[in-house]
């Protein structure tokens, strides 16, 4: 797989990722974290959108970057590689320390391919 190919497949996932938090921020909390108070609705749909404005940002940065020289591009993925793992270390801990009863099975599809597609990467 090209350098280019890969940013391009991890900046399109996490600018849908994205889009998606920001469209429908309540329905994806109520997903996750079922029924909430009404009092924290709308406090936690708003930190949801701007979760999901962060991922948005990462993957235009990763699709503005894909045709980048070949070193330049490798050292990107590299540094997503290891945000993503970031972020998944986040969510899993989130679950070790007691802050969800269960953990979100996306994150736990989604992360580990975008975290493996630089390995790919030839």
């Amino acid at each position: 797989m090209e350098t280019s190919l890969a940013l391009t497949i991890i900046g399109g996932v996490l600018i849908l990722v994205g889009i998606v938090k920001n469209v429908i921020p309540k329905q994806f909390n109520q997903l996750i974290m079922g029924e909430l108070v009404e009092k924290a609705i709308n406090p936690a749909a708003a930190m949801r959108t701007v979760i999901g404005g962060g991922f948005i940002a990462v993957g235009v940065t990763a699709l503005y970057c894909r045709n980048l020289p070949s070193d330049a591009a490798l050292t990107l993925l590299t540094s997503l590689q290891i945000g993503m793992a970031v972020i998944l270390a986040t969510i899993i801990l989130a679950k070790v320390r007691g802050f969800m009863e269960d953990i979100p099975i996306p994150p736990l599809v989604i992360f580990p391919i975008l975290i493996a597609i630089p390995f790919f990467v030839s």
